[in-house]
């Protein structure tokens, strides 16, 4: 047998996680939640963008975001991920048999972090609506099945044996220190109710506010978290070409649901609503939106006399949104499906033999178990996983015609050793251009915590559109170190504009105006 490149136990279960968890997930569609067309994707950034929206009715069918980043590998291989994708890449780099040669010279590594991280990230959007309902407030109803891998804290050894496994001179016969280290696995489902009031509608100040709330039912959970430990690479004496883990101390908790958890899930209400799942609970978006309306005349009308607004038509020079996304937790208490341990061992030892064909993931968990001695009788039959809470501030320009650009800032608030899902913080700027059915959208973000630059392009022809935050991953530009991409299919209905609007402009009502970030008029 040749040799085997085995893993520590984080090595074997990280690895199996990425492999189970259907392709990984999303951050912020820059390039189409920005945007007053975007329909129900503007929703999941701010609830409040549901009322005065250009839709009387908007369907959205499917829409999914992947993405993913790191600080340690980047991409530096002789063909790009596009040509991955596409399968076009040259002879000179495939085998015998047609197959993509990939070597560990193609990643380019970073050895100058303080710590690793790796985020990868699929959000799937599935069957929803928007609706409003009059002139003041709409409503909508949302699907989503979110699943992530968060992993972080890594120092520079821990990456390298992810990378190249045991059988290195880089590696043996040392002592490695490892601390405040957490791997997530969070795959959930949810079920969101929106609505949206307007509150101030005085001319030049508009004012709305919205809510979503959201059942959510948990797939599958795994975590673990490491709070003190040293470990060391030997060979092994039976077998000098292969290795063996010492972990000489750790301290740590880990926790995680079985398989069965998500294989038996299904799409009806019993599931979703009663005790059949993993684990279940609520979340919670609140979001406000401020417009300043300089040129209010131009789209208002009198019928019937009453006043009203154009409907389908933007009003704003600029508009603020504040919302605070994702409040709430999955509680996994379902004793059939869950177990959870705090352990504090020394002096065990991991083989080749203790690690090689594990079959899946409740597989890796057993043989860990067996070596840490932890049992169904010492376990915990639940534990708590946070939903991705994060702050978003959001800002947009409308610099003439259809011309606008978009500042988004997007901050993560779960602690990098918190169960549960987290969102990567970022900032971003995305100029674009917007008419009815023909969009284009450049985004500019710092992305992964603000580390990564990026550019990226995205497109709307009428109710598809498609995107990435990060072009250069597919170019080859500058060793990439993840990629994004994001589409969508939707029925829209917009909003109708006037039949009948009335030349003649109303009178302006007496009430006190907001005054801040005013413009003077001549």
């Amino acid at each position: 047998m040749s040799n085997i490149k085995f893993k520590t136990q984080l090595l074997i279960l990280f690895a199996l996680i990425v492999s189970h968890s259907n392709k990984i997930y999303s951050q912020q569609w820059l390039g189409i939640s920005g945007s007053n067309y975007s329909g129900t994707n503007s929703v999941y950034n701010n609830p409040a963008n549901l009322s005065d929206s250009r839709y009387k009715l908007y369907i959205n069918l499917v829409a999914n975001d992947i993405f993913l980043s790191n600080n340690y590998a980047g991409w530096d291989a002789p063909y790009s991920i596009l040509q991955t994708l596409t399968n076009s890449i040259a002879p000179a780099y495939r085998n015998s048999k047609n197959g993509i040669v990939f070597k560990n010279t193609y990643f380019a590594i970073n050895e100058n972090a303080n710590s690793y991280h790796l985020n990868l990230l699929d959000d799937l959007r599935g069957p929803s609506f928007l609706y409003t309902l009059n002139s003041k407030s709409a409503i909508g109803l949302l699907t989503r099945i979110r699943t992530a891998t968060n992993f972080s804290g890594a120092p520079l050894d821990l990456a390298n044996l992810i990378r190249l496994g045991t059988d290195t001179l880089l590696l043996k016969n040392k002592t490695f220190k490892v601390a405040e280290s957490s791997l997530n696995v969070n795959g959930y489902a949810e079920l969101g109710l929106s609505y949206s009031q307007i509150l101030k509608d005085d001319d030049e100040d508009f004012v709305k506010v919205g809510i979503t709330l959201k059942k959510t039912v948990g797939l599958y959970n795994a975590n673990i978290n490491i709070n003190d430990g040293d470990y060391s690479i030997i060979d092994d004496p039976s077998d000098p070409k292969k290795q063996i883990v010492r972990i000489n101390h750790l301290k740590a908790s880990y926790g995680h649901t079985f398989e069965s958890s998500y294989k038996n899930a299904n799409a009806s209400l019993v599931w979703a609503l009663g005790n059949q799942s993993a684990g279940s609970g609520w979340g919670i978006d609140l979001g406000i939106v401020y417009e300043y309306r300089p040129d209010t005349r131009k789209f208002s009308y009198r019928e019937k006399g009453v006043k009203k607004w154009d409907s389908s038509k933007n009003k704003y020079e600029y508009k603020i949104g504040v919302a605070i996304l994702d409040i709430g937790s999955i509680n996994y208490n379902n004793p059939n499906y869950v177990r959870s341990w705090d352990i504090d061992v020394n002096n065990t030892e991991f083989k080749s033999t203790d690690v090689s064909n594990i079959i899946g993931l409740d597989d890796a968990f057993y043989r860990i178990n067996q070596k840490f001695g932890s049992t169904d009788g010492n376990s915990n039959n639940s534990f708590k996983a946070g939903l991705p809470t994060a702050l978003q501030i959001n800002f947009d320009y409308h610099i003439k015609d259809k011309f606008y650009v978009n500042g988004l800032w997007v901050q993560g608030l779960r602690g990098s050793q918190s169960i549960g899902m987290k969102m990567p913080s970022s900032l971003s700027v995305t100029p674009r251009w917007e008419s009815k059915w023909i969009e284009i959208a450049m985004p500019f973000a710092l992305l992964d915590n603000y580390e990564t630059f990026t550019f990226g392009i995205a497109g709307r022809l009428g109710p598809i559109f498609i995107g990435t935050d990060n072009l250069g991953s597919f170019l080859n530009i500058s060793h990439p170190r993840g990629t994004d991409l994001y589409f969508g299919l939707s029925i829209p209905i917009f909003s109708k504009p006037p039949t009948q609007p009335n030349a003649c402009f109303y009178e302006k009502q007496e009430g006190k105006s907001w005054k801040f970030w005013k413009r003077k008029k001549n």
